[in-house]
């Protein structure tokens, strides 16, 4: 089960073309101590597309603007719908454990060592791919000024989210109970309304 924000920010990485695990559970094993779970992990191809939503011009160019748009890539995101606080979001046990499980390299210790230094690791794979890793935060609060992840308000993913329904109204709503989301049906059907009372009080 994830919360109302949780929510948000999957349904924002998935109108971006992410493939997602939400609430990925970290086992305790050697190198980690107690149990956790990273939000969500993504994964990203570079040729996505689908002609419903999956446009170039859907995709968000504050997100994008980030990334090669010929790599494969993965993001490890955490969700604050309180406060931030003061703790570590990425701890590099769980960091470790969430890029074993994206499994673009069996080398985390270089992708390690970049985010150390930046929100986001580029590499080529052993297979020749390139490929990028990034660290997100989705919150309310204001990042650090020393952050080293990228950082996306809540407001501001519920606002593309919105916008990419009101850009496809009547795909959106047709198909509404197909999409896994209480929370993402009830938009649906809300902008729906809006544009109903709009077109009456504007026939």
């Amino acid at each position: 089960m994830i919360n109302s924000s949780e929510d948000k920010a999957y349904w924002y990485f998935r109108l971006n073309g992410f493939f997602l695990i939400d609430n990925f559970v970290i086992h305790r094993s050697n190198n980690v101590k107690y149990s956790a779970d990273t939000d969500l992990i993504g994964i990203r191809t570079p040729y996505v597309f689908e002609e419903i939503g999956g446009l170039p011009e859907d995709w968000d160019t504050r997100l994008f603007r980030n990334f090669n748009p010929k790599s494969i890539i993965g993001i490890i995101c955490q969700v604050k719908g309180g406060d931030v606080g003061k703790e570590q979001l990425f701890r590099e046990p769980y960091l470790s454990y969430s890029i074993d499980r994206i499994g673009f390299t069996k080398d985390r210790d270089t992708i390690i060592t970049q985010l150390k230094n930046s929100p986001i690791a580029t590499f080529t794979n052993d297979l020749g791919h390139l490929c990028q890793i990034a660290l997100v935060l989705i919150s309310r609060d204001m990042p650090p000024e020393d952050a080293n992840y990228f950082c996306f308000s809540l407001d501001y993913i519920y606002n593309f989210i919105l916008e990419r329904i009101e850009k496809y109204p009547k795909e959106k709503y047709a198909d509404r109970n197909f999409f896994n989301s209480i929370g993402f049906q009830t938009l649906i059907e809300h902008k729906e309304l809006e544009r109903r009372r709009k077109y009456k009080n504007n026939p």
